[in-house]
């Protein structure tokens, strides 16, 4: 059953105080019991539903989509042997073992459910005179229950604007927050139970952040971890918190298995999962990166492009020349100084050792070393500046 609900965002709608929505819900449920009469009261009608229960179940479909959780609480065992594995198990053995209508009641199907059923049953009969009467009934009562399960979605709203609000993410908008906040409200609005005395509120909050957390799971990442795996992710990254304020050190593998009861694989996964990642097309800072994007930005460090390495050789060979016209101990000291021919750089202080002269006369002699080749190759050697470079 795909649902569309279509939602104003820009005037989302008010919503009603708690005693509304518990009235509300209580004529909700009463319609639904209507209809789930209507529906069991003809034996074409029964026989569909009980068709469609087991033609869901067969082709895999959660179960929870049909039947709420108080189905759990209503099913009697009526084998001795008999013995209950899941809810989908429990629900199949009613069903194929059904000897009369009332125990069908035992189930508690959603108003979502039964008012598919209802369409398809009267799509189904078309205009048989025999069914008029009981068509006009039936839908009569399908749109009742439809009528209220709308009022109850639409008056409420806002409890997903407000969870999707505190929720909000860099890689979801708002408004998707929220369309997806509005489908944890109707699973809500279709399971409330208004008769065990929680306000509305209280029960539909959960099932919206469920589906709101659900979302960004799915959509934060380009590659998407499993759902029940990323759920169990926040105890892994709490573990890790705690041990390191204790410590002062993350913990290793071996401790978190102990702290979070999972296996060193699943761990592994999701700390490599949550590592953080970046485009490769994303622009940067306009001042800092030149607004390039980061793949224009990367440079490859294993080998050095032609063009770069003819550049240096070139420049390596030109140095040579230039210092070379400097007197013998001008040119030993930028030599040493800079690396030059397969020298090492070496500091002032260290030059001043080896010539056994003061460091600040060796600064002096570079400095004026330099000035001379500044003032004689200095628009030679601005061909090898990069842009950005000053001279």
């Amino acid at each position: 059953m795909t649902e569309a609900v279509l939602i104003n965002t820009a005037h989302p709608a008010v919503s009603v105080n708690e005693s509304e929505p518990l009235a509300l819900a209580m004529d909700m449920e009463q319609a639904r019991q209507n209809l789930l009469l209507l529906l069991l009261a003809e034996d074409e009608a029964s026989a569909l539903l009980l068709k469609q229960c087991l033609s869901h179940l067969d082709n895999g479909r959660d179960i929870s989509e049909i039947v709420s959780d108080k189905t759990v609480e209503a099913i009697i065992v009526q084998g001795a042997d008999f013995v209950q594995p899941n809810l989908v198990q429990d629900v199949r053995y009613l069903l194929e073992n059904s000897v009369s209508r009332s125990s069908l009641l035992k189930l508690h199907f959603l108003p979502s459910f039964l008012i598919e059923v209802s369409g398809l049953f009267m799509s189904m009969t078309g205009h048989q005179a025999a069914f008029n009467a009981y068509r006009l009934k039936l839908g009569q009562a399908a749109q009742a229950l439809q009528r209220l399960r709308q009022q109850m979605i639409a008056g409420n709203v806002r409890l997903a604007a407000f969870v999707a609000h505190k929720h909000k993410t860099t890689v979801l908008s708002f408004d998707d927050l929220l369309q997806e906040g509005v489908v944890g409200l109707i699973k809500a609005v279709d399971r409330f139970d208004p008769y065990r005395g929680y306000q509305f509120s209280t029960y539909a909050i959960p099932w919206i952040k469920q589906a709101i957390s659900r979302l960004i799971v799915k959509q934060e990442k380009i590659v998407r971890l499993p759902v029940a795996l990323a759920e169990r992710a926040c105890a892994v990254f709490e573990a890790m918190r705690n041990a390191y304020l204790q410590t002062e050190r993350w913990p290793s593998i071996e401790q978190l298995k102990s702290l979070c009861d999972l296996s060193e694989d699943e761990i592994k996964t999701i700390r490599n999962y949550y590592q953080a990642t970046h485009s490769l097309d994303a622009v940067g800072d306009a001042e800092e990166d030149e607004g390039q994007a980061l793949m224009a930005r990367m440079k490859q460090r294993q080998f050095a492009l032609p063009l770069d390495e003819l550049i240096d050789r070139n420049l390596g060979r030109y140095l040579d020349q230039v210092v070379a016209t400097l007197p013998d101990k001008e040119a030993a000291i930028l030599n040493m100084r800079f690396g030059l021919k397969n020298h090492t750089e070496m500091t002032l202080q260290a030059i001043a050792d080896q010539l056994q002269v003061s460091r600040e006369r060796v600064r002096q002699i570079q400095n004026d070393a330099l000035k001379k080749l500044k003032n004689q190759f200095g628009y030679d050697l601005m061909l090898f500046l990069e842009p950005n470079d000053s001279y």
